[in-house]
Formats: C-alpha cells, sequence, structure tokens
C-alpha cells in the first residue's frame, strides 16, 4: 500500500471558498482516501462544539437532499443520527428522511466520529468515518475534520476523492465562518517533501482543482454536486514520495 500526499496551503486554496488552516488529501492505496482539514476559531472548545452540533446553521444545503440545511439534524450521542427529513412537496406526498452518518464516539468539546458514506459514496460498498475534534490553542481552539474513506466504489479515485475533500473542507469553513475564525490564526505549516516534491504537488493541486471545478454545474442533489461526470477520463496522477508518520502529528486523532 503506497500513500500519495498532496498539500494545499493557503497560497493553494481550493477555489471559491475560504482557506482552511491546513488541508491535505491523502490517496490510501487503489480503494481509500483521507481528506484533513483544520480550522482556528476564536471561541472556547465547548462553544465551538455547541455550534458544531447544530449543523442547520453552517451545513451548505446545496449538498445534502433536500436543498435545505434546516432540514439536517444531528444528535450528539452514541447512535445518534446525522439525519435530513425530506419535507412534502410537489413531488412528494409523504415525508421522507436520510441518515448521513451514525454517530460513534462524543466526547463533549474534545471530539466526535461519526460512520458514513457521503454524497455520492452512499450508493457504493464503502465505508466512511469522520473524526471532528477540538483542541485549545492559543487565540482559541483548533478544529479539525478528518475523513477517511475505504472500500469498492465505481468512481476514480482521482476524481471523487477531490471533490469529496473540496465539500469537506467547505464545511468546515462555513463552520468556522459561523463560530468566527481567530486573529492569531497561525500561517499553515507545509508537510516538508523532498527537494524535487513541490513542483509536482502543484501539478497535483492543480489537477484537484480541476476534477472540483467538473462538480459545478450538476443536476441538484446530494450526490450530483460531487461529480459532473463519472465517464471522465481521470488526469494523470504523479506519485509523490511517502509521507513519515511523525510528519502528521498535526492532525493525530488518537
Amino acid at each position: 500500500m503506497y500513500m500519495r500526499s498532496i498539500v494545499v496551503t493557503a497560497a493553494a486554496a481550493l477555489a471559491g471558498f475560504a482557506t482552511p488552516a491546513f488541508a491535505a488529501l491523502e490517496k490510501i492505496g487503489d480503494y481509500g482516501f483521507v481528506s484533513r482539514h483544520t480550522e482556528v476559531v476564536a471561541a472556547e472548545p465547548m462553544v465551538a462544539w455547541g455550534e458544531l452540533i447544530e449543523p442547520a446553521n453552517w451545513w451548505n444545503g446545496a449538498h445534502s437532499f433536500s436543498g435545505d440545511a434546516e432540514n439536517l439534524t444531528l444528535e450528539p450521542r452514541a447512535r445518534g443520527c446525522f439525519c435530513e427529513m425530506l419535507p412534502v412537496g410537489a413531488a412528494r406526498s409523504q415525508p421522507g428522511s436520510v441518515r448521513h452518518m451514525e454517530v460513534l464516539f462524543v466526547d463533549p468539546g474534545t471530539a466526535m466520529r461519526l460512520s458514513g458514506a457521503l454524497g455520492p459514496l452512499q450508493s457504493e460498498a464503502v465505508a466512511g468515518v469522520l473524526t471532528i475534534t477540538f483542541k485549545e490553542v492559543d487565540g482559541g481552539t483548533r478544529i479539525l475534520f478528518e475523513y477517511v474513506v475505504g472500500g469498492s466504489m465505481r468512481f476514480p479515485i482521482e476524481q471523487i476523492g477531490p471533490a469529496v475533500d473540496r465539500v469537506i473542507g467547505e464545511q468546515l469553513s462555513r463552520l468556522a465562518d459561523r463560530i468566527g475564525r481567530a486573529d492569531t490564526t497561525p500561517a499553515p505549516e507545509a508537510i516538508d517533501l523532498p527537494p524535487s516534491a513541490p513542483a509536482e504537488a502543484e501539478a497535483e493541486v492543480s489537477a484537484i482543482d480541476e476534477a472540483a471545478q467538473e462538480t459545478e454545474g450538476a443536476g441538484a442533489g446530494f450526490g450530483a454536486d460531487f461529480l459532473s461526470d463519472l465517464d471522465a477520463k481521470p488526469s494523470e496522477a504523479e506519485e509523490l514520495p511517502p509521507v513519515e508518520e511523525d510528519e502528521l502529528n498535526e492532525f493525530d486523532t488518537r
């Protein structure tokens, strides 16, 4: 199993969204990827936690089945549900519902872990785990979103990985906007790579942007906005040297 790491810093943020303090997308083997994003907010951990558990206030309704974040709820308890109600309307005579994720672990103000395949991954034989952590730092609280996906899917990893990563990063950015970013947010710390890696990393970032742009203009629905053309030929990906474990301490979720 090899790991390719793509590091995105403030100078190369995903188009259209506020810049996370740090972001990274890693491909794991042939059937999985990890998306990591952090933000530093000007609030204590429990205040940030209180905003997290009200997704209707910060989740982008465009990434939902109903198109309205007001229909989203999150129960902060083990076996709780990150769910969505589908209201009665012109195309629905009876209310429906969606379970996006199930809560596995809750430690208020410290961490939450949820299990579920988001968006178009829901129709695939994959597992997804979203870990959210809160750490008190100078000037506020650092929030981490880490989404790990693995399994058998009909999407090219080179396309679906960047697309899902973009959406995960957007949601954390919106949560940070809701809470308020810390004025003392430190500059992103890039993972050191060998001298030959920067140009390759820039090419990978460009590929991420191109793949993400393909999602724009897709039809309505939670899955459609991730990937507009499943048959599109994925761009060739350059393999970068593996990242040592001690270089990822910034995202230690243990």
